[in-house]
């Protein structure tokens, strides 16, 4: 899909009202200005869902959820922003005039198009021939992996007969062009320009992307040929590493169960859908990619990692921990008995064992750590040996309660101090705080309060946005994240007199910031109008002395770097040159977050 125009996206947004489109998902039931329902994102008995018909956006007092008409059309439909915007604009009758499409683009757009034509001409020959008399192999080995005819169909399951040419005859017949064929991995060339059916003889498994357009297959030997499992080739629309079987049939499911369980292969996913388990995918016979874990992240809240219960099971899911860490996506880890996987224990024990152990599966990230500590052998090398492999995962764990946790852990089993593993880790964000400043109101790590404060008074009073620019407080932000929420602050009171915060959360990339600010513009605001100005005016001063000092000793250094210089005192020379440069960079980066002139502004 090609761009879509900013004025073409505005309209959109105008065009469809938030309550109307949320309602037609969620049951509204009117209180005051706002409309509350029950969260469609996380499970819920009390309604903690807001939707604002004046600010058009929604925020959920429970799991976080926010945003504007396109981020909820997006979570709930799975959808890409591009995505959201064209199926809100066909449901309010506005055309998408696009910006103009390079002839590059149109060529690449337009063979995928085909590529995925063909693919879904060769599933439905695939699925026509599964109920055929020569098809009978395949349903007979259906039967004997227990996968009911429901499940049949909703996979789109089918069969590739023995023959050489079977489906390049009926791609033939169907006016398709073979060498199109051959580039989306359904036919495999040979000398003199002619080619053959890649799959033959085998039960084949349609692989579909999120919006269930078949872009590839899965095909498994019904006799002694190899591999057991073929898979299509890398084409335009098909990448391992980038899709995961199941997508299409999964994500209304992963929605409502809050949770996606991921399992290593086709008939393990079947097994459990078979069964009424609905909210399972699986990768393509290839580890998960962190491309794999953002899609995840995209159909539920958290994922359960379902694989064999073997040491290699085990090994692949710890492999992934790094990806889940760094996507911020919690993860847990089911174990199986030794030597069964889903499809054996499901079929064996039946759907409540399963269920039973699913509801004990464990953090992964405390999988990890007792893996990595059942090889300790008591030694000092042994410890350090531990220390090291587990560094690298828990500097990504963005928690400092759940560092905390680990590292009491770490220090339990080992017999290694927390400040000892602290200097080790260099996890400076969860050290205690020096006696000196234990009275202060502990911050959120990379938040400077001040920041946050003034942009919270901002948003419950938008009419004082302008004194941002007379301040020239934005210049004084040490964080990015603030200071380009205080930019967009700015050009939207500009472009329009207002605060437009569904456009402003539109903008916003940092999705925890996002969701304080839509959380701030539901609430009450926590101070009244008068006292809440007056804040906004300490936090200004408080940045103007402190810009004020900065510049002053500046000027002191530079008379003192003048004064050694006429002395001839190198050393002393060097240090204030020093001095002078960090003075300098710290001016720059606007780090003026001077505690004794802010401190009357701290946040309530």
């Amino acid at each position: 899909m090609t761009r879509i125009n900013r004025d073409v996206i505005e309209e959109v947004r105008t065009s469809a009202n938030i309550v109307d489109v949320v309602g037609s998902y969620v049951a509204l039931r009117k209180r005051g200005k706002n409309y509350l329902g029950l969260c469609p994102f996380h499970s819920e008995k009390e309604p903690s869902f807001t939707v604002s018909n004046e600010k058009q956006i929604f925020h959920c007092f429970g799991c976080g959820a926010s945003g504007s008409v396109f981020d909820f059309v997006m979570r709930t439909r799975n959808l890409t922003f591009a995505e959201a915007v064209s199926e809100l604009a066909n449901r309010f009758g506005i055309p998408l005039p696009q910006e103009k499409e390079t002839a590059q683009a149109k060529k690449i757009r337009e063979m995928a198009e085909r590529l995925r034509q063909i693919n879904g001409m060769a599933a439905e020959y695939f699925s026509r021939n599964l109920l055929r008399s020569s098809g009978e192999i395949a349903r007979k080995y259906l039967q004997t992996r227990g996968i009911g005819e429901e499940t049949i169909q909703d996979f789109q399951l089918g069969y590739a007969p023995k023959s050489w040419d079977g489906l390049k005859r009926f791609l033939t017949r169907e006016k398709v062009d073979l060498k199109v064929a051959v580039q989306a991995g359904m036919l495999v060339p040979k000398s003199g320009g002619d080619s053959y059916d890649r799959f033959r003889n085998r039960l084949m498994f349609p692989i579909k992307d999120m919006r269930g357009r078949t872009v590839g297959f899965g095909g498994r030997a019904l006799d002694d040929s190899m591999p057991k499992y073929l898979n299509s080739p890398e084409t335009l629309i098909f990448h391992k590493g980038r899709t995961l079987y199941g997508l299409a049939t999964a994500r209304e499911a992963c929605r409502r169960n809050n949770e996606t369980l991921v399992v290593e292969g086709y008939f393990d996913l079947l097994a459990l859908y078979n069964r009424s388990i609905h909210q399972v995918v699986a990768p393509l016979g290839t580890a998960l990619t962190l491309h794999h874990v953002r899609m995840l992240s995209r159909l539920a809240p958290q994922a359960v990692l379902v694989f064999d219960g073997d040491d290699a099971g085990m090994q692949a899911a710890l492999r992934s921990l790094e990806f889940f860490l760094r996507e911020k996506l919690p993860v847990r880890f089911l174990p199986l008995p030794e030597g069964m996987d889903p499809d054996d224990f499901i079929n064996k024990e039946g759907k409540e064992p399963f269920m039973q152990l699913l509801s004990e599966a464990k953090p992964l990230m405390e999988v990890f750590l007792e893996q990595s500590l059942s090889n300790y052998d008591g030694s000092v090398e042994g410890r350090l040996k531990v220390v090291r492999a587990v560094t690298p995962m828990l500097r990504l764990v963005d928690s400092p309660v759940a560092q905390e946790g680990y590292l009491r852990v770490l220090d339990r089993r080992l017999g290694v101090s927390e400040e000892a593993l602290r200097a080790e880790l260099a996890l400076t964000s969860i050290r205690r705080p020096s006696a000196a400043a234990s009275h202060k109101r502990e911050q959120k790590p990379g938040l400077p309060e001040w920041e946050e404060g003034i942009i919270r008074i901002l948003v419950n009073y938008p009419q004082w946005i302008p004194t941002l620019e007379e301040n020239s407080a934005l210049e004084s932000f040490q964080n990015k994240d603030w200071a380009e929420v205080g930019r967009l602050l700015v050009k939207y009171y500009q472009e329009g007199g207002k605060l437009n915060l569904s456009g402003l959360l539109m903008d916003v990339q940092n999705e925890q910031i996002r969701n304080l600010i839509s959380s701030w513009s539901l609430e009450t605001s926590p101070w009244r109008e008068e006292d809440a100005h007056a804040r906004l005016r300490e936090y200004f001063a408080g940045i103007s002395s402190s810009r004020r000092r900065l510049q002053d000793d500046l000027k002191r250094l530079k008379e003192k770097i003048q004064a050694a210089e006429r002395s001839r005192d190198e050393k002393l020379m060097a240090e204030l040159l020093a001095e002078l440069q960090a003075k300098k960079a710290a001016l720059l980066a606007g780090e003026v977050n001077d505690e004794a002139n802010l401190s009357k502004g701290e946040m309530v």
